[in-house]
């Protein structure tokens, strides 16, 4: 991930202001968790894991809450002071690319706790190919699927095979 941001992000006057580190929660590994800043803003990183049976690709995104909470150590969602963007890669065959979603679209959506929203521990994201999977198991592109993937599309940036990512759209997304 680090050398991807310094080719990348870097030219772009994207600056690693908080070095990048393993999530702290070890069950997070299983999505190559990680959490670091660029230009001061909180980045927290997945790794989206493709499931061959349903379209898309799925990651958790939750916090151990502290052992004296009186709540136990029940997995809980993330919470707007946690992040300012969530990235998640996903790839499959020779398709690769990485969502970048704002924490604002994450609280409106109901993935972050909010106010009104309890968040959740987990979820889908449906990159451009999705269509293309589900060829084993359901079968079936469900039309909720295609819902989701309509409101992620707009934060979704396609890295080439030789990696380029477009550099206007990362500008776009980061403006947000």
């Amino acid at each position: 991930m680090e050398s991807l941001l310094k080719k990348y992000f870097s030219p772009e006057g994207y600056k690693i202001t908080k070095a990048v580190e393993l999530d702290p929660v070890p069950e997070n590994g299983k999505y190559e968790a990680l959490i670091f800043s660029l230009n001061d803003r909180e980045i927290v990183y997945r790794k989206g894991n493709v499931t061959p049976d349903r379209p898309g690709a799925f990651l958790s995104v939750w916090q151990r809450p502290a052992l004296d909470n009186g709540k136990g150590n029940k997995p809980i969602p993330l919470t707007p002071n946690e992040l300012d963007y969530l990235f998640v890669q996903v790839s499959s065959d020779s398709n690769n690319g990485m969502f970048i979603f704002p924490e604002a679209i994450l609280e409106e959506k109901g993935i972050i706790t909010s106010a009104t929203k309890k968040g959740k521990t987990g979820f889908r994201v449906f990159p451009p190919w999705s269509q293309d999977r589900g060829v084993v198991g359901t079968k079936v592109f469900s039309e909720s699927g295609k819902k989701t993937q309509r409101w992620q599309l707009p934060y979704f940036i396609q890295i080439g095979e030789d990696g380029y990512i477009d550099a206007d759209k990362l500008k776009q997304i980061f403006s947000i």
